[in-house]
């Protein structure tokens, strides 16, 4: 567990350089993996692959991978891409409880980490 702490702080640690985008982290990388992150434990909940409300949610993480891809953050989502796989085996949260509240919630999660990640796109400068 802490080693997957430390790698996590490492990966999410401002970049160090030059350039002020540098000093600031990339906010495109990090909301897309923490996208990622919520969508994979949506999709572990009970019956959340099936469920209309969980396909409209990841067509919407689609089309705002969409639009980072046309503004220039390509690099961004695939570096979020690796970070999350490499991450994603050392996942100490539990899985998704059974029951409709806690569909709900990882929903909302999802939900509240796609609209991070629009926030991202919206303020990324190339």
């Amino acid at each position: 567990m802490r080693g997957a702490v430390a790698m996590a702080a490492i990966l999410f640690a401002p970049a160090c350089g030059g350039s002020e985008k540098a000093a600031t982290g990339d906010p495109v990388r990090r909301a897309s993996y923490r996208s990622l992150a919520a969508r994979d434990f949506l999709l572990g909940c009970a019956g959340g692959r099936a469920r209309a409300e969980t396909r409209e949610q990841v067509a919407r993480l689609a089309e705002l991978n969409r639009f980072a891809f046309e503004k220039g953050a390509l690099r961004a989502l695939q570096l979020a891409e690796n970070d999350w796989a490499g991450m994603a085996p050392h996942d100490a949260r539990r899985p998704c409880a059974p029951g409709e509240a806690a569909y709900r919630a990882a929903l909302a999660e999802f939900s509240r980490s796609l609209d991070d990640l629009a926030a991202g796109i919206r303020e990324y400068r190339p």
